[in-house]
């Protein structure tokens, strides 16, 4: 039979000069000390009030759990001080808030999973600039390895860590605006480092081009250094396919429809991955008739990132005429087992898709941009891995599209409203790309 716990208890470490609560973790069930602020708890009547005030709390917090939902009252006094609430119920508040619309809910709840592991049973009262800095350098200690990968994985970057804390911002003003707490504490944030991101020159993109529509750079002419193409040859499943299918034979094209739409349009990811050719109440769609490309529907859920609708560029609007019109003529198997049109621009023989970021790192490598055709830096394979700037992921559409527009003389803040950036946002990542950067200072 395992040993019984003992309750809390108060005592006083004579080498520290300082108070001390001993209990349990709620979280991990382990044996923790909480120490009381030397400063403002000096004698044992003080030291006695907070120690009153945290069995309170913790037997608060453990009927709160008991009912499995946090619904605080908010006539209660105590849900305004800092020093009664838990971090955990705040983030735990927070999460099912999220859960009420928020298209964040799903990061959100895995920021929790990390804060609450780290933070554990402390108060809110705790939160300052020392913790808080202290939290960003236990969580880069940490690794991340990918579900189903081997290896010791990656580091968990400074920027990882700031953006979960900006979610205990985020929570602890959210109890605020239902609580109005008596003192709201302040989350200290890493130092945001400089703005750098990468893009693809006209050249670059149409290498990448050329490989998700099936062709393979085997050898440059040595007097142009142009790439010389080679059409790949299908991989057994494909020849397979291709074989038994017959006039039925699908061209792959998925990939190659994906990156147009985002060199085009900048559009995010997951937004690309959602376009329907008809109207959708989530999913964005083309008007053909206004040249016009809603990312979103209307009912798409509300967050930060806007998704603003756009005009067709006039390179895309042809090609995607010529997908509309290929689709149209296609049917597929529905989940009903009935037979059905094709609904999504981006599709894989008629089923849509989650993700592209695998297959969209292997073209990037097909086209060798490894390495940066506008300096020569090498994306990967430095000598030293802090200098590598990674191999493009799809959202590098993203940041190419807005790098030539700017190049193209368009001015920040109509680059911003193409795009759903703020002017701000654009002049201070993408600002240096514009033709009139620094052009006064130069001519002085």
């Amino acid at each position: 039979m395992g040993r019984k716990r003992e309750g809390a208890s108060l005592l006083y470490e004579e080498e520290r000069k300082q108070w001390t609560i001993r209990d349990y973790d709620p979280v991990t069930g382990k044996r923790v000390k909480i120490r009381l602020d030397r400063e403002r708890v000096v004698t044992r009547g003080q030291a006695e009030k907070e120690f009153a005030h945290h069995v309170i709390e913790r037997e608060r917090v453990a009927d709160q759990q008991a009912r499995e939902v946090i619904a605080p009252d908010p006539e209660d006094e105590a849900n305004k001080d800092p020093r009664l609430i838990p971090i955990a119920t705040v983030l735990t508040f927070y999460l099912q808030k999220q859960k009420e619309g928020s298209s964040n809910a799903t990061l959100a709840a895995i920021h929790v999973e990390h804060l609450v592991r780290h933070w554990g049973a402390r108060m809110l009262s705790k939160v300052a600039e020392e913790t808080c800095l202290d939290y960003v350098r236990k969580r880069m200690a940490e690794r991340w390895v990918p579900p189903g990968a081997k290896g010791p994985g990656k580091p968990i970057s400074e920027q990882t860590a700031g953006r979960e804390l900006q979610t205990l911002s985020a929570a602890i003003g959210r109890w605020h605006r239902s609580f109005t707490l008596n003192a709201r504490p302040l989350v200290t944030l890493p130092e945001p480092g400089e703005a750098h991101p990468d893009w693809l020159t006209e050249t670059e993109y149409g290498r990448l081009l050329r490989v998700v529509q099936g062709w393979r750079w085997v050898s440059s002419d040595l007097a142009t250094r142009e790439p010389i193409w080679e059409r790949a040859r299908d991989t057994a499943f494909t020849a397979q396919w291709r074989a038994s299918a017959g006039e039925g034979f699908w061209e792959d094209d998925h990939l190659e429809r994906f990156c147009e739409i985002g060199f085009f349009t900048g559009t995010r990811s997951a937004a690309i991955l959602n376009l329907r050719w008809q109207k959708h109440e989530t999913g964005g769609h083309p008007d053909f008739a206004r040249t016009t490309l809603f990312r979103v529907g209307p009912k798409f859920p509300k967050s930060r990132k806007r998704n603003p609708a756009c005009r067709i560029h006039d390179r895309l609007l042809p090609r995607l005429r010529e997908w509309r019109k290929a689709d149209a003529e296609r049917m597929v198997t529905g989940e009903d087992g009935k037979p059905t049109g094709v609904t999504h621009i981006v599709h894989e023989r008629g089923v849509p898709l989650a993700r592209v970021g695998k297959a969209f790192g292997r073209a990037a490598l097909l086209a060798g941009l490894d390495r940066r055709d506008i300096d020569g830096v090498m994306r990967i394979g430095n000598r030293d891995p802090a200098d590598d700037l990674g191999l493009p992921s799809p959202h590098i559409l993203r940041h190419t599209r807005a790098t030539l527009m700017l190049q193209a003389g368009i001015a920040p803040r109509e680059v911003g409203e193409y795009l759903g950036m703020s002017t701000a946002m654009v002049e201070k990542v993408y600002g240096h790309h514009h033709p009139e950067y620094q052009q006064r200072a130069a001519a002085a």
